[in-house]
């Protein structure tokens, strides 16, 4: 039981750290050179482009990684209403934040249009912004239902095969799915994203599979498969970098590859730090979800409120950005969502019960 608390600290860790992640990764929108986003500041910084850039090719394949993880350990705890449970859960925050937040961001998003007097602001899904991943889950966890039994009763992998799926077979797949969407329909509909939902379902899967494989799964979450993860990153980037194969899809396709060693090393990292049990770790954790939910209406605020009519330096607004937007957003969770079921329901799609959720 201490081993399976320690592996599922450590992972629910990398979950929150990787929703936090999303405040660096818009803010730095703002401030990135060669950027289009929702506001743009004058004052640019190629460093903070590449932190954007770092951040994109492995925050999200490891953030649905994480979510099939705990999808089937759930699933496999038997309990009633689990699909239910899983899609009000996203469905609700989802509707809140998208119909009742989003619109005050999207109205001083000024880099952007929206069409505000056509049902193609709804259907079109002009009213997701970055709740798109919550539109993904729910249909992820709709559609894997079936697959879950499969799942659950298949056998264990071995570690050169779970590292080759990691590694190249699910980044492989993973760029199947956005060629299907290429040559099917890429657009969005409601709350679905279809490039996404083809791009990242492979990644969901494995995550499922990992669940399987837990013992294996965690022990890639080290030291030394960090390094090793490292290096085959690096040698996919430099590849890349140099232009090797002298061809622009090639090296895009070699970028998309390089997404599953870079996703192993960070998660090895911080499942090594997150599996260190403490109060700030598990508040984090814990308030993560709704750092998230409003992190980017914040960060649109505050940039047009505040940070626009200053004069700091990008790297200096950057850091006071994503430590306002962080704090704000913290603050929140923990004095008005920790302590009302309502807004818990609203932001967090936790539903009442007298029994301890996980």
């Amino acid at each position: 039981m201490n081993g399976n608390l320690h592996r599922l600290h450590g992972l629910d860790f990398c979950r929150a750290v990787l929703m936090v992640l999303g405040l660096f990764y818009h803010v730095g929108l703002i401030y990135g050179i060669d950027q289009d986003w929702r506001v743009l500041s004058n004052e640019t910084s190629w460093f903070i482009k590449y932190i954007s850039d770092f951040i994109q090719i492995f925050r999200m394949e490891a953030f649905y990684l994480i979510s099939g993880f705990f999808y089937m350990l759930i699933f496999s705890k038997g309990r009633d209403g689990f699909a239910k449970d899983r899609v009000l859960r996203a469905l609700l925050p989802l509707l809140f934040c998208g119909l009742l937040l989003n619109p005050i961001m999207n109205y001083y998003s000024y880099n952007k249009s929206y069409d505000w007097d056509s049902i193609d602001y709804l259907l079109k899904g002009q009213w997701l912004g970055h709740l798109w991943f919550l539109g993904n889950l729910i249909v992820y966890f709709i559609i894997s239902l079936p697959l879950c039994k499969f799942i659950l009763s298949s056998k264990e992998m071995s570690p050169v095969f779970l590292l080759f799926m990691i590694y190249l077979g699910i980044p492989s797949v993973a760029i199947t799915g956005l060629a299907v969407a290429k040559l099917t329909f890429d657009g969005t509909v409601l709350f679905i994203t279809f490039h996404n939902l083809f791009y990242y379902y492979s990644y969901f899967v494995i995550g499922c599979f990992c669940f399987i494989n837990k013992a294996l799964f965690s022990s890639f979450l080290c030291v030394k498969y960090f390094l090793l993860s490292f290096l085959i990153f690096t040698a996919f980037f430099l590849i890349s970098y140099f232009n090797i194969f002298a061809g622009e899809v090639i090296n895009k396709v070699l970028d998309r590859l390089s997404s599953g060693s870079l996703m192993l090393s960070i998660l090895s990292i911080l499942y090594v730090v997150g599996s260190r049990r403490s109060k700030v770790i598990r508040n984090f954790s814990d308030s993560s979800y709704t750092v998230y939910i409003l992190h980017q209406p914040l960060i649109i605020l505050l940039y047009v409120f505040v940070f626009e009519r200053l004069a700091f330096e990008p790297i200096q607004e950057y850091i006071l950005m994503i430590i306002g937007v962080f704090f704000i957003s913290y603050l929140f969770h923990n004095i008005f969502v920790k302590n009302s079921q309502i807004l818990k329901l609203l932001f967090n799609g936790v539903l009442y019960s007298k029994r301890k959720s996980n």
